[in-house]
């Protein structure tokens, strides 16, 4: 269910729409009415003569410019609600599938509980989630997602943040509005403006100096020549050879000159955003934070924007002509973008980070502004688990079913019959876990988790190129937990495992299965796994416990309530799949 905020913002943007609508097409007609009475105006002024007509056509075109520069500012706001109406249906849209056609991120090189719980790929949290612009808010998101750092103190830093602004829905949606208009802006780095300060040698303003001074006389042969005091061929001279060193002056350093463009307009792309940042207000400890880093870097915006400008006159020949005889235009820039170089950049930098981490906690505000039942994770010492009502967050909130689950250091041992819910309520806690630690919404009423470090052996594949089997990836998966395990002092985790050496023989699987969950229950540990072999629901080991997910038959049809329950599962539902595919006879 959408957010309050979302619905009204929804309503209030659609009615400006309409009356801006209505604005532009008045306008448009009496754009209409002004140039035609114009342009008879301008007839009959060259058939009577009368400069009564020629007044007042000058009059009516007049207005007829004054309503082209009304009409532009009309069709800019429509524009801008365009964009605005734009983002609230791609919040709609995560209520439904609608969210799965839009454009993935690609994400190579990532550990395998990302993809075994859908963090990363098609259909993906990342893609549920990313409501970034930027390519380097792209990245961050990426990174956070792929919890390269969990910390309590971070979590409830991320919580407070995101909590307001959830509370500061305008400033979501302009903030996404001022960045979404850059051009190019789903390719475009910020952080490129730090790999063009190649710059390494002295900064001496002698030869700016020299230049200036050449420039000064050149100014003074000019007046002289105009005034006839002197000839006008010497002046001429003197510009010429003052626009011929600085052409040559831009050719030997031509490099240099490129980067100050590209520099200049990554800082024109930055001023705005940075500026919409610096009028707002914030409580939280660490939007105040980012606000206050983008306020100490906006300074060297500010400089870095106006040397855009100054570099905008060589964009036109006469410009550039003018500028390089009479103020040395050339190295005046050049000099210029070095000084700017000198400038500690740090604070810059901190800036842009500071820029895409409101673009990152913006995502990951998602669930809290597209779920009706949505709260902040409670961080807790104990080793246990106690989750109430939760759901899995990429399913659609109204179909979904949500479950209850509590557990202390246990071997959660789950069973139950093919496409009944078990691997889909492992993933559910997992992908909850990953939002909990963000410090973002989950999709619960309660959801009380210690900080674990999250393994998983779900989606095992076979490498043919590097000749892995399922099994031995399988096997490569259990190693990396019982090492970590071993090398990071006995560290809480919690361990996600699907139907359990699966790739290889019955009585392997089972003894393999067994000498694992042996392993596993010495660990300061929360496992959950599913199996279909009934022999590990058996095991005489006080931290096994059995749940169970079922199916029932109506009308000959196999129904799911989606429900964990305690105990072993009783029923099996293969022959009856089989059956229904054709693949046995349908009396046996």
């Amino acid at each position: 269910m959408l957010d309050e905020q979302i619905v009204n913002s929804k309503k209030r943007f659609l009615n400006q729409k309409k009356i801006e609508i209505k604005k532009s097409n008045s306008i448009s007609n009496i754009r209409l009415v002004l140039f035609l009475i114009g342009f008879i105006l301008i007839i009959l002024y060259f058939k009577k003569e009368n400069f009564v007509f020629l007044g007042g056509a000058i009059f009516f075109f007049t207005v007829f410019v004054i309503c082209i520069i009304i009409h532009k500012i009309v069709d800019e706001r429509l524009e801008k609600l365009d964009f605005y109406l734009g983002v609230i249906n791609r919040y709609e849209n995560r209520t439904s599938d609608e969210w799965k056609k839009e454009d993935q991120k690609s994400v190579t090189d990532m550990e395998n509980f990302l993809s075994d719980l859908d963090i990363f790929g098609r259909d993906s949290l990342l893609q549920f989630l990313d409501f970034t612009y930027s390519l380097g808010g792209q990245n961050r998101l990426i990174d956070k997602l792929s919890l390269r750092k969990v910390d309590k103190r971070g979590i409830v830093e991320n919580r407070e943040a995101i909590a307001e602004l959830h509370d500061k829905f305008s400033f979501v949606i302009e903030f996404q509005q001022v960045l979404g208009k850059i051009e190019s802006v789903e390719k475009t780095d910020f952080k490129t403006i730090f790999k063009l300060f190649s710059y390494s040698g002295n900064f001496n303003g002698l030869g700016l100096a020299i230049s200036l001074v050449l420039s000064a006389v050149t100014l003074c042969f000019g007046v002289l020549a105009f005034l006839r005091f002197l000839p006008s061929y010497i002046f001429i001279g003197f510009a010429l050879l003052q626009l011929g060193i600085s052409y040559f002056y831009m050719n030997a350093n031509a490099h240099e000159f490129e980067d100050l463009a590209k520099y200049a307009r990554l800082a024109n792309q930055l001023k705005h955003p940075f500026e919409y940042v610096l009028n707002q207000e914030f409580s939280s400890k660490k939007n105040k934070r980012l606000r206050d880093d983008i306020d100490n870097g906006y300074s060297i915006i500010k400089k870095s924007v106006s040397l855009g400008e100054l570099d905008m006159f060589r964009s036109n020949f006469i410009t550039y002509s003018i500028a390089n005889i009479f103020f040395s235009l050339n190295f005046l820039l050049l000099y210029r973008y070095r000084t700017l170089l000198t400038c500690d950049m740090d604070d810059l930098k901190k800036a842009v980070d500071s820029l895409e981490e409101i673009e990152c906690l913006i995502s990951l505000l998602t669930v809290g502004l597209v779920k009706k039942v949505a709260i902040f994770p409670e961080i807790i010492d104990d080793m246990s688990l106690d989750i109430r009502d939760i759901k899995h967050p990429l399913l659609k909130e109204k179909t979904c079913v949500s479950n209850d689950f509590e557990c202390g250091r246990d071997i959660n041992i789950i069973t139950g019959s093919n496409m009944g819910g078990k691997t889909s309520f492992m993933k559910t806690i997992g992908m909850n876990l990953v939002l909990g630690y963000l410090g973002t919404y989950v999709c619960a009423s309660k959801f009380d988790v210690p900080i674990m470090k999250i393994f998983t052996s779900i989606n095992v594949k076979d490498d043919i190129q590097n000749g892995i089997s399922t099994f031995y990836g399988e096997l490569k998966r259990i190693k990396n937990v019982i090492d970590y395990s071993f090398h990071n002092n006995n560290r809480s985790i919690i361990v996600f495992i699907d139907e359990i050496f699966k790739g290889t023989n019955y009585n392997d699987r089972i003894y393999g299965a067994k000498e694992v969950l042996k392993k596993l229950s010495k660990m300061n540990s929360i496992v959950f796994l599913t199996t279909h072999d009934f022999e590990l629901c058996e095991l005489k080991n006080k931290k096994c416990i059995n749940y169970h997910f079922e199916e029932h038959y109506e009308d000959e049809k196999i129904r799911f309530d989606y429900k964990i329950k305690d105990g072993r599962c009783k029923t099996t539902n293969a022959k009856y799949l089989m059956r229904q595919m054709g693949i046995i006879d349908s009396k046996k």
